[in-house]
């Protein structure tokens, strides 16, 4: 409870027999007070966030990883190809949840910045360079559609980072009519030369990534422009 008179603030759980004064536990303007709560929460959240990132996302990622080993030396079938599809989409879910915890620059500043803060984020920790265009009628869509494409581009630059070996690509995302198009390539040189790619892995990771969030693939071919559709 706040004090004006006295810019403090108090707790009113203590009891305060014999008329001992009750506990501070802030001095300051109200304001301030209601922001550090506002960060408490904030830094709470991301705690959460690295949780799911740090622990759990990759404690399924060592399992996805023994099951892979235990089908090289003991072959593959259909129940065991299921849990590593099963396993491959919960690790991209809860990286996906980790990443919209951990990151509140979403619901606060919208899309745009969100982009750029994860991009920025992709270059530092891992060296991986994003080139991202994003068509400015993206921050009229309705919140939640600028959610549901945040975590479909979040699950694609999981794919791009762990499948394709190249440390740049160039990404456009255009809204065209009722649909939103996503077109991926790799990053120029400074020849304007393509980089050459090398998918270690067959295009069953990216149709799970874009079934998760209702997309469609329109070209999986990265060479000549990987495409995804995102109807809303």
């Amino acid at each position: 409870m706040g004090n004006d008179d006295k810019n403090l603030y108090i707790d009113q759980a203590q009891e305060n027999d014999g008329g001992q004064p009750l506990k501070q536990i802030w001095g300051g303007s109200q304001e301030d007070f209601y922001k550090s709560i506002i960060r408490n929460q904030q830094e709470d959240i991301a705690r959460i966030g690295r949780y799911f990132r740090d622990d759990l996302a990759q404690e399924l990622y060592g399992m996805r990883i023994s099951l892979q080993n235990f089908t090289n030396r003991y072959g593959n079938s259909e129940e065991l190809r299921c849990l590593s599809d099963s396993l491959t989409s919960l690790i991209i879910e809860l990286r996906n949840k980790a990443i919209v915890l951990y990151n509140p620059i979403l619901n606060d500043l919208g899309i745009f910045h969100a982009i750029d803060d994860v991009v920025v984020s992709y270059k530092q920790k891992l060296g991986f360079n994003i080139d991202i265009i994003l068509d400015p009628d993206l921050k009229e869509l309705h919140h939640h559609i600028q959610v549901h494409l945040f975590k479909l581009l979040i699950a694609l630059f999981e794919y791009l980072n762990d499948e394709i070996t190249i440390q740049a690509v160039s990404i456009s995302v255009q809204l065209i009519d009722f649909a939103i198009f996503i077109k991926v390539l790799p990053y120029l040189k400074a020849d304007n030369v393509l980089q050459k790619t090398n998918c270690k892995d067959d295009p069953m990771r990216l149709r799970k990534v874009v079934e998760l969030y209702s997309a469609t693939i329109i070209n999986d071919t990265l060479e000549t422009g990987m495409v995804l559709k995102l109807t809303i």
